[in-house]
């Protein structure tokens, strides 16, 4: 039986008139499918029918999207699947197609959140860090350290696990005179904002 989502997927689709907005979710399943058809083999005996349904997707879960930086019309999107007996989230590429879109490359590389916003989300943690100290002097210290704090890499953005929708980055962050880097995860509210992940999922 054919793998559901090679790594990436040759077929060169039509592109049609550029998409000033995203796939729907209904749009996004429905090319997830049109893909999944395409790949299926004949099934030779009951079992091999019994296997495709099984990890045919379904319970889908939809993530933002984002335009794509690579190829001008598509968009990546983050979606999450029932396969098998598992949850999985991939990044999965959509090209404009006809009146509709195509599923045209799965595991495309995970977007990178805006520098400001890995600023504001680094803040955060440091402003539970500073409620946390007892000490005036170095809790003062702190807060001199965030006004200055500065982003200077996001590198190796990356899905933390295709059974989790967080996507982990590795961070460079400090001020004029030093600087440290450290991985950072991430999570998407019902608004598709970048957010921390909760404390201890993992991070």
């Amino acid at each position: 039986m054919k793998p559901l989502f090679p790594a990436l997927l040759l077929t060169v689709l039509p592109l049609g008139a550029l998409a000033a907005s995203p796939p729907t979710p209904a749009q996004i399943e429905a090319a997830v499918m049109a893909m999944v058809e395409a790949e299926k083999t004949p099934a030779a005996s009951t079992q091999d029918l019994l296997l495709q349904s099984m990890f045919t997707p379904r319970r889908f879960e939809h993530g933002p999207c984002w335009t794509s930086t690579t190829l001008a019309g598509a968009y990546d999107c983050l979606v999450g699947m029932e396969i098998g007996l598992k949850n999985r989230y991939r990044m999965l590429r959509f090209v404009p197609q006809g009146m509709g879109w195509a599923m045209q490359r799965a595991d495309v590389d995970a977007p990178v959140p805006p520098r400001e916003r890995v600023r504001e989300l680094l803040n955060a943690q440091l402003d539970r860090r500073a409620a946390s100290i007892d000490d005036a002097a170095t809790r003062e210290e702190l807060r001199a350290f965030q006004q200055r704090l500065q982003i200077f890499a996001i590198d190796d953005c990356e899905l933390r696990s295709t059974e989790a929708p967080e996507i982990r980055c590795t961070v460079t962050a400090g001020d004029a005179t030093e600087r440290g880097t450290e991985p950072q995860t991430y999570v998407f509210d019902a608004h598709g904002q970048w957010q921390n992940a909760a404390p201890g999922d993992g991070r």
